[in-house]
Formats: structure tokens, sequence, C-alpha cells
């Protein structure tokens, strides 16, 4: 009965840790790749439009990357979050939706001056 008791408390534990992401299982690192300097970075839920609060302190120069870090009030434990790019140079900001942040570690962002595209690659 015991060893019972004993497996059935490992069971539940694991299917615990499998049922949500930790904080550190979201954090990620951005590359500013784009040839342009960032002054915004914001990541939300896909169904928050509201983008206030900017992981950024100060721009982020081409070539830099930053790594976001998420805390336990950060949406709970949700994986799939959308990025908001504000530009330094003032152009229009780019929107990247439904990241899976609990299988990434990095976001490569490049941009592309003869279509006029901002894209990301992950791994």
């Amino acid at each position: 009965m015991k060893r019972l008791m004993v497996g059935l408390v490992a069971l539940v534990a694991v299917a615990l840790m499998s049922a949500g992401a930790s904080a550190q299982d979201r954090n990620f690192t951005l590359h500013n790749n784009t040839g342009y300097a960032m002054k915004g970075i914001y990541v939300n839920l896909p169904n928050d439009n509201v983008y206030n609060e900017n992981e950024l302190d100060a721009p982020l120069a081409n070539g830099a990357k930053f790594l976001v870090k998420f805390t336990r009030a950060d949406g709970g434990r949700a994986c799939i979050w959308n990025i908001k790019v504000d530009w330094a140079d003032g152009s229009s900001p780019s929107f990247f939706r439904g990241l899976n942040l609990c299988n990434i570690d990095n976001v490569y962002m490049k941009y592309n001056k003869d279509t006029d595209v901002t894209s990301y690659t992950t791994d």
C-alpha cells in the first residue's frame, strides 16, 4: 500500500509539472538583426491588445540581444504569447502573434528592405 501511495504521489507531481509552464520556461532572448534600433519590446497574451509594459529600459541596437524574463504573475502558465516591437525611428510597430514561448529559447528578428517585411525565426 505504501509503495502504491508513493507511486501515486509521484504521478500527480509529474502531471502538475507538465500541466503548465514555469516562468523560466517562457524566458527567451530576442536578437535584433533588423538593421534598426528597437525602442520597445512588449509581450502579451493573445487576448490582450493593450501593450503597455515595455521590457526595454533603453533602445536595443541592431546586432544586440535582450533577455525577456517572465515572473510568476505573467499570464499564469500560458505558453502562447504575442510580441510587439516599437522602432526607434518612429516607423509603424511590428506584431508577431502566437509564439509558443515554452518551446523557444531565442527569437531572431530580421528585416527585408526589398519586401518591407519584418520576420523572425526561432530555436
